[in-house]
């Protein structure tokens, strides 16, 4: 279905249900424990336990394993080495070209504190973890690389590389000289610490081999299965109908963080091989925090060509991304990930960007919540915020008279992304009025002499959804492309919407919600081009790789469900529909164009008579040959991409998501002048993600949004000593804002429709953790102005922020 025969079926079809804060369905089991998470399904027969021993050290030589020891322990069936996993499994397939060698065990080097080196297997879990502790491992401890910048002049952690520069590439767009003849140059040189967004419930896996059919099994609250089902697959040397993969009911949490679990989907699965029983391991709070994943970390540098008017026509970026010990897919996705919004929401039309990509003896990262769009902002902000204090314009005329104009639109950046709709101009000026912009300056000045110390900071961003997966195509040169791969683009959604012969509506989803509650809003999609209630829809969203319908994009990350996600169930309600009408048309005696749906039945339109869907269905299962004529099964399914979602073309334009919304922040902070910590004092953002579905929900998403963010501008570091043990490996180190610290959000919609979606919607999963952190960082320091002082790395502590204090007066 077309996304421009909207209008044409809106002329006839009322959704009710669409814009109403309809409570989430979803909660009512989760806040009374009735969730079915990965530990709380059911086991196979002979279930045993896997504990997972670690490294100790960033990076060393495995001279020996010795798991005598732990073999005799009773209980212990087994222990598995890098060496049968070598023998058994491949290494995984990476998005970059690369002599690298990642498998799921440490074969003959550790690399990073926490990677794994042998799996304990035992009866029960405490038997498993005691045998963990009997293996013994002689290790050659060898000199870390910790530092990015330091890694490009150290020895490589892996020597067929030959370098700690796993890929680079210079990407051109426009006129790279451009930038020469600029009126005012403005650079910053900006660092985005390691972070992660740490869920409430870790990793699980339970996996089970049967040997008769060659098929493994794996339970798991992975987000995917998405690309890296494949991954584990070929890893696994296995192919679809030897793998099946279910994800659980309910996920507790996953920010992009659980993508990663694909590591331990094929450590766990090639375990139940060597085994010969099912295994099953339930990842702890430490072993999460060394273990699993984190974002990059960057040092960027991006210099602004201006105009003296404070036109931006030129950006130069030169960004250097630490991923940890391995180059894991689909990095460099930090980079690419955003190459299509490279710009921002500005009129930008010469671009040079020069990225590189190291490994150190960190963790490895993957796409979590934001995935590369804090990194972008808070660079490409700060330095817009920078030029108009150097030309002496308020930052937010800057903003303005560079953005692009809503008769503009659908806009096609340099990059090559294709924004879908927007009206930025209107977004800020309303923003600019929830906040009484000119008052608010006022009100801080008249602060400040009192002897606070407040500030005001604002912030604009794009929010990208619906990734393509084509973008990992642009890793590579266009005349390099094709040799070993076929080209990628696309991100589609399935939905498929039923009548059951009770008269009630099914709607399966091939997503793994983990919270957004995907339930409630196809219910109300449903419901709304059906004529029923939100609560007479059932919703399914499961993934099973043997019964259920899914592609290399199910699941759920990139924000995509409100668009893609969405569009695939209103398409195949509208299919189903159709053929209500047409069942309803011969029992009534009327033709389709005279019959509405609404409140459960079918009736004739400006009469009192119609049919119940309750009648139809069971009329249409019990006696068919009354009414059909030909095949009008009363179940409809639907697969709905972005048709712009295309590969990168031969000038390296991507076109990395499906739609693009838009972000406007306003932070105002108080430094106290004792302690340095940063109070928000409010929070304001205005939103453009298009028609909004429900609003409750997406105010839900914006408020833990802001606050991941603020998180990350304020407290969030993965902090590892000079020897490159993790310093932060629980929640006493590593801080989450509790409710104390939470801040309210005030939030308005500014919405322009999608052209590319059947509801004009846009994904919102995402937003204000790309912005938030650099609207808070500029809001601390205009709060302290009067000192000349500037934060150019994240998070900005207390600490920082004494120290950058001090250094000022004795300077």
């Amino acid at each position: 279905m077309e996304a421009r025969a909207l209008v044409e079926l809106e002329k006839e079809v009322q959704l009710p249900f669409i814009g109403v804060a309809v409570r989430r369905v979803e909660d009512l089991r989760l806040v009374t424990g009735q969730g079915k998470f990965v530990d709380d399904l059911p086991t196979p027969p002979n279930l045993h336990y896997a504990a997972i021993v670690r490294s100790p050290y960033p990076h060393a030589r495995i001279k020996s394993i010795d798991v005598s020891r732990a073999t005799r322990l009773p209980g212990v069936r087994t222990v598995v080495t890098g060496k049968d996993v070598k023998y058994i499994t491949d290494p995984f397939p990476m998005a970059i070209h690369s002599p690298v060698k990642y498998y799921s065990l440490a074969i003959d080097r550790v690399r990073y504190v926490g990677e794994p080196v042998a799996v304990v297997v035992a009866r029960d879990r405490f038997t498993a973890e005691d045998g963990a502790d009997l293996v013994d491992v002689e290790y050659e401890p060898l000199p870390p690389v910790l530092d990015p910048a330091k890694a490009l002049d150290s020895p490589p952690i892996h020597e067929e590389v030959g370098s700690n520069v796993v890929w680079s590439r210079e990407y051109v767009f426009g006129d790279p000289k451009e930038i020469d003849s600029a009126y005012k140059v403005v650079s910053v040189h900006v660092r985005v610490p390691r972070f992660t967004t740490p869920p409430m419930e870790p990793y699980g896996i339970t996996a089970a081999y049967d040997s008769a059919s060659g098929i493994l099994t794996e339970w798991t609250n992975f987000q995917g299965p998405f690309t890296f089902y494949y991954i584990a697959m070929r890893a696994l040397r296995l192919t679809e109908e030897r793998f099946r993969l279910i994800v659980s009911p309910d996920i507790g949490g996953g920010f992009g963080d659980k993508t990663a679990l694909f590591h331990y989907m094929t450590l766990l699965g090639a375990t139940s091989i060597v085994a010969g029983v099912p295994v099953k391991w339930i990842e702890t709070r430490t072993e999460h925090f060394i273990g699993s994943t984190r974002a990059a970390s960057r040092v960027a540098t991006f210099r602004l060509g201006l105009t003296s008017d404070g036109l931006i026509t030129s950006l130069h970026a030169d960004l250097l991304d630490d991923v940890g010990a391995y180059p894991r897919s689909p990095e460099p996705g930090h980079v690419l990930r955003q190459l299509g919004n490279f710009v921002g929401p500005y009129k930008i039309r010469n671009v040079r960007i020069n990225a590189r990509v190291v490994v150190t003896n960190t963790v490895p990262t993957s796409p979590i919540r934001g995935f590369g769009g804090q990194h972008l902002y808070f660079a490409l902000e700060k330095g817009v915020t920078k030029a108009a204090k150097e030309l002496g314009i308020d930052p937010v005329a800057l903003r303005m008279h560079n953005f692009i104009g809503k008769e503009e639109f659908p806009y096609t950046t340099p990059t090559g992304g294709v924004y879908d709709s927007g009206d930025y101009i209107a977004a800020v000026r309303r923003l600019m009025e929830l906040i009484d912009y000119p008052k608010v300056r006022e009100r801080l000045e008249e602060e400040r002499k009192r002897g606070r110390l407040v500030g005001l900071g604002i912030a604009v961003g794009i929010d990208p959804s619906v990734s393509n997966m084509g973008y990992l195509d642009s890793t590579t040169p266009p005349g390099e492309r094709g040799k070993d791969f076929l080209p990628k683009s696309g991100g589609q959604h399935t939905a498929t919407v039923k009548l059951e012969p009770s008269g009630k509506v099914i709607c399966q989803l091939d997503s793994a919600p983990q919270g957004q509650g995907h339930e409630t809003v196809a219910a109300q999609v449903v419901a709304s081009v059906l004529g029923v209630r939100p609560e007479d829809v059932r919703v399914v969203a499961a993934i099973d790789t043997h019964q259920t319908v899914w592609s290399v994009s199910s699941g759920t990350y990139s924000s995509r469900f409100a668009s893609v996600g969405v569009s695939a169930v209103y398409s195949a309600a509208m299919k189903l529909r159709t053929k209500l009408l047409r069942i309803a048309s011969k029992l009534l005696g009327v033709s389709e164009d005279n019959l509405v749906l609404e409140n459960g039945e079918v009736k004739v339109r400006g009469e009192g008579r119609g049919v119940s869907l309750r009648r139809l269905a069971g009329t249409y299962h019990w006696n068919p040959a009354s009414v059909i004529e030909d095949d009008v099964g009363l179940y409809a399914s639907s697969t709905y991409h972005v048709k712009t979602l295309v590969s990168p073309d031969s000038l390296d334009r991507t076109n990395s998501s499906g739609t693009y919304g838009f972000l406007a922040d306003a932070a105002l902070v108080e430094v106290d002048r004792e302690t340095f910590d940063v109070k928000v004092l409010r929070y304001v953002t205005v939103h453009d993600a298009g028609t909004v579905i429900n609003p409750g929900i997406v105010l839900q998403q914006t408020i833990g949004a802001v606050n991941q963010g603020l998180e990350e501008a304020l407290y969030q570091e993965l902090i590892y000593d000079e020897e490159g043990q993790p310093l932060t490996t629980n929640f006493g180190d590593y801080y989450v804002n509790s409710i104390r610290e939470a801040v309210d959000v005030e939030m308005e919609h500014a919405p322009t429709r999608s052209p590319f979606t059947l509801l004009g919607s846009k994904g919102i999963g995402e937003s204000n953790t790309e912005t938030a952190p650099v609207a808070l960082t500029l809001a601390v320091e205009d709060a302290l102005s009067a000192y000349g002082v500037e934060f150019n790395e994240l998070p900005v502590s207390p600490e920082k922020i004494w120290r950058a204090l001090l250094f000022k007066k004795y300077s």
